[in-house]
């Protein structure tokens, strides 16, 4: 038995309209992921560029307490004989930065926020390239000269 040509075709188009997913439900309106991925950091991030003018004890009451540097910490700017006692680990929303400060001013020189991702650490920080208040500049590791150790936030400062 032969099946003729109008059968084929009608068996055809029920599956073509079986499986073209118009019998799915209409969402309103969807938010793509990366926006929404965006959403959540901000909600939760820290907004790290409003600290750069503040003295280290203000940090310290904005963001939590002080925490030691983690074991073996090196920041690849620093000079091997240079001492780590003007530089504060702190920890918040996601957020964890080394705070380096002028030890007699107390005034916050400039913020590490540490993390392999430059994508996740500017959303998590709230930063923006290109912001006319700060410079955001990568930071390697000192023995994985590839390797990403974070992002260094420097404030502009406008002294003429």
């Amino acid at each position: 038995m032969r099946p003729d040509i109008a059968t084929l075709f009608a068996v055809g188009v029920m599956a073509v309209v079986a499986c073209s997913g118009t019998h799915e439900p209409v969402h309103d309106r969807v938010v793509p992921a990366p926006v929404a991925a965006a959403r959540t950091y901000r909600s939760t991030g820290l907004d790290v560029s409003s600290l750069l003018n503040l003295s280290i004890d203000e940090v310290e009451q904005q963001v939590g307490p002080r925490l030691p540097l983690p074991a073996g910490f090196a920041d690849p700017v620093l000079l091997r004989n240079e001492q780590l006692d003007s530089m504060v680990l702190f920890r918040c929303r996601g957020v964890a930065m080394v705070a380096s400060y002028d030890y007699g001013t107390r005034q916050v020189i400039d913020l590490l926020i540490l993390g392999s991702n430059e994508n996740e650490l500017m959303h998590r920080a709230q930063l923006q390239l290109g912001a006319e208040s700060y410079l955001v500049l990568p930071v390697f590791q000192q023995r994985h000269p590839t390797q990403l150790l974070g992002l260094r936030v420097l404030p502009i400062a406008l002294n003429f």
